[in-house]
């Protein structure tokens, strides 16, 4: 029968949980990363959120102003079409629905 594992087979295990702790003692403590460096991150955290809202709110403004433009645009393609649609061909009168326009001897 095998003997149980000694003290030396379960140090590599001790000492790798011995080390979590001790990491997260040191990191809860502020002795790995120091409150003012983790302010300072968050400030430029914050400067950049602020940056991005930004140019979200400019963008805004420019997708609004083109979509205003292409609303005009929209009316004044309206506004074409009934007027091409009332002068169809057959209502004035056309010339140039010949085959080859004037220029062709019959």
């Amino acid at each position: 029968m095998e003997s149980l594992p000694g003290l030396w087979s379960l140090t590599p295990l001790g000492g790798m949980i011995g080390t979590i702790v001790l990491f997260y003692i040191l990191l809860a403590r502020g002795n790995i990363i120091t409150r003012g460096s983790h302010e300072r991150e968050l400030a430029m955290a914050n400067k950049r959120g602020d940056e991005w809202k930004e140019t979200a709110l400019e963008t805004r403004a420019v997708n609004t102003e083109i979509r205003k433009q292409n609303t005009q645009l929209v009316e004044a393609n309206r506004i074409v079409e009934s007027f091409l649609r009332a002068a169809s061909p057959g209502s004035i009168a056309d010339t140039t629905s010949r085959p080859g326009g004037s220029d062709v001897v019959e």
